[in-house]
């Protein structure tokens, strides 16, 4: 336990400038053992360890701690579950003889194990099919995101295309009004129609109507 623990918090330490605090993601280890732990304590079937201060009796480590369940010496009968714990803790001893979800269990919490232990007991040929029903569905996935995704690809250069072109309009019809302010400004102070025309740009016709 101390040894793959150990190993796990060394390969989720941040690597380079922002690992050198140290700063430790918390992290539990979960054994669920077919063993009696302690063949004195053998009703014992839940402990929980830590790393402790052995003179003050304290937590001393509150990111490390070990989860040990002892299926042996788990013996409650079904009349006498009534926890969660309890509740996975006989799944667990009994997932080997049981044909269906017992009735005290949740079918929305506990009937994804039932799922996969069908799957893990089909044989070969039936295994077959299931892995090809499962490649069928994610090929079908698959085209579904890629064809939603050339679609918003599409969409987005459609828009920025529609987008681009607004401005381009948006920039000319700029353009003529600040002409037409400069021819305004020529006319009122005597400029000849035909030289304004020549300077900005508009024709005699468009000069005139101002």
């Amino acid at each position: 336990m101390v040894y793959y623990s150990s190993r796990l918090i060394h390969t989720l330490v941040t690597r380079g400038h922002s690992g050198n605090t140290y700063e430790l993601p918390e992290v539990y280890f979960i054994g669920i053992l077919n063993f009696a732990l302690d063949n004195i304590d053998n009703d014992r079937y839940y402990y929980d360890v830590v790393l402790c201060d052995r003179e003050k009796g304290e937590q001393f480590y509150d990111k490390l701690g070990f989860k040990l369940l002892c299926l042996p010496n788990f013996r409650k009968e079904e009349v006498e579950i009534k926890s969660f714990m309890d509740m996975w803790l006989y799944l667990f001893k009994h997932m080997s003889k049981l044909n269906e979800i017992p009735k005290f269990l949740d079918k929305r919490v506990f009937g994804l194990i039932f799922d996969i232990g069908e799957v893990s007991n089909l044989n070969s040929e039936d295994m077959k099919a299931y892995e090809l029903s499962l490649k069928d569905k994610r090929d079908a996935e698959s085209i579904r995101l890629t064809a939603e995704r050339i679609g918003m690809e599409k969409g987005i250069k459609k828009g920025m295309e529609k987008g681009i072109e607004k401005g381009r309009e948006e920039e000319r019809a700029k353009a003529e009004a600040e002409k037409r302010i400069s021819a305004l400004k020529m006319l009122k102070s005597g400029f000849d129609s035909k030289v304004i025309a020549d300077i900005i740009g508009l024709s005699i016709e468009e000069i005139e109507k101002l």
